[in-house]
């Protein structure tokens, strides 16, 4: 999830370039991302992890890095809620099951991640190549 900054970038790079009437074309992989991070919210916090305090704060800076307020942020934050929600039934103690699905989500946000910046991120953007 280290690479959240490079998705910051890429979608302010990419946002003023698109219509204000049509929906972003990284739309679903953003709202994915969103329910994912829902999900690491909650399972890191139940399982103690350091960065659980964390998750809320990078969901509200990719939002904001889109320049979107009331219904157009709508979306995003519904998908942060299920995502959270979904494990929240599931999960009430940290388990081996549970820190097992939260290291699955991590790697599907940043398989998420590195194709959004190389979807939508600038060629000559620093950003766009990301440390590992």
């Amino acid at each position: 999830m280290l690479k959240i900054l490079a998705v910051l970038a890429a979608l302010s790079a990419a946002t003023p370039l698109l219509a204000a009437d049509a929906p972003p074309p990284y739309q679903a992989d953003l709202t994915r991302l969103s329910e994912v991070l829902g999900a690491a919210a909650y399972l890191d916090s139940l399982c103690g992890g350091p960065a659980a305090a964390e998750w809320r704060g990078k969901m509200a800076a990719l939002i904001d890095a889109q320049g979107l307020d009331g219904p157009a942020r709508r979306p995003y934050v519904e998908a942060f809620n299920r995502g959270q929600r979904t494990f929240a039934i599931a999960h009430r103690r940290c388990t081996p099951a549970a820190r097992a699905v939260l290291q699955r989500y991590f790697a599907e946000g940043a398989q998420l991640s590195d194709r959004i910046v190389q979807r939508f991120g600038r060629a000559g953007d620093s950003a766009a190549t990301p440390s590992r």
